[in-house]
C-alpha cells in the first residue's frame, strides 16, 4: 500500500501509512472532495451540492428539514444551499401546506445530476484504481460500517444504558 504514496504526496508532513488515522482520513477526504469540486466546476455545482442533488434520486420530493437530516447539516446550512440550487434552476419549491415546502429537481437539475454522476464515478474509479475488486468491496463495506457507527449522542446513550 505504501507504494501508492507518490513523491508528490510525500510533500505533506506526516503522510505515511502509519500516520495518525484521523489525520490520514481527513487528508483523504479533503483531497477527494477537491477532485470532485474540480470535476464538477464547469457544471456549476460543488461536491456538496452534488450530494444534495443525489438525494433526489431516491426521494423525488423533500422538505429542507428532510434534506438537512439526510445530509447531516443544519437546516440553516441547507436553506443556503437550496437557495443557491434554486437560483441556478436546479431545484424548485412548492408549498404542500402553510408549513411545509417541498423541493424537487427541475429538468435542468436532473440533467446536471446525470452529468455530474458520470464525473463522480470517474473520480471514484480513479481513487480505487490501485485496489483489487475484493479490496474495493472491503473499503466500501468499511466506509458503510463507519458511516453507520453511533454518533457521540447515541454512543453516550448506549453507555448509560449498559450501566
Amino acid at each position: 500500500m505504501s507504494e501508492l504514496l507518490t513523491s508528490d504526496s510525500q510533500a505533506l508532513p506526516g503522510l505515511r501509512p502509519d500516520a495518525n488515522f484521523g489525520y490520514l482520513f481527513r487528508l483523504a477526504h479533503q483531497r477527494f472532495r477537491a477532485l470532485l469540486d474540480a470535476e464538477l466546476e464547469d457544471l456549476g455545482i460543488s461536491a456538496q451540492e452534488y450530494g444534495i442533488l443525489s438525494v433526489f434520486e431516491a426521494r423525488p420530493e423533500l422538505s429542507t428539514a428532510e434534506l438537512a437530516r439526510i445530509t447531516q447539516v443544519t437546516r440553516q446550512t441547507m436553506h443556503t444551499s437550496v437557495l443557491s440550487l434554486e437560483a441556478a434552476g436546479m431545484v424548485e419549491r412548492r408549498a404542500r401546506n402553510q408549513r411545509v415546502v417541498l423541493m424537487s429537481l427541475t429538468k435542468h437539475g436532473r440533467r446536471c445530476l446525470e452529468a455530474a454522476t458520470e464525473r463522480v464515478r470517474r473520480v471514484e474509479r480513479a481513487a480505487l484504481a490501485h485496489l483489487s475488486r475484493e479490496d474495493q468491496r472491503t473499503v466500501r463495506a468499511w466506509l458503510a460500517h463507519l458511516a453507520a457507527m453511533a454518533g457521540p449522542q447515541e454512543a453516550g446513550a448506549n453507555r448509560r444504558e449498559r450501566r
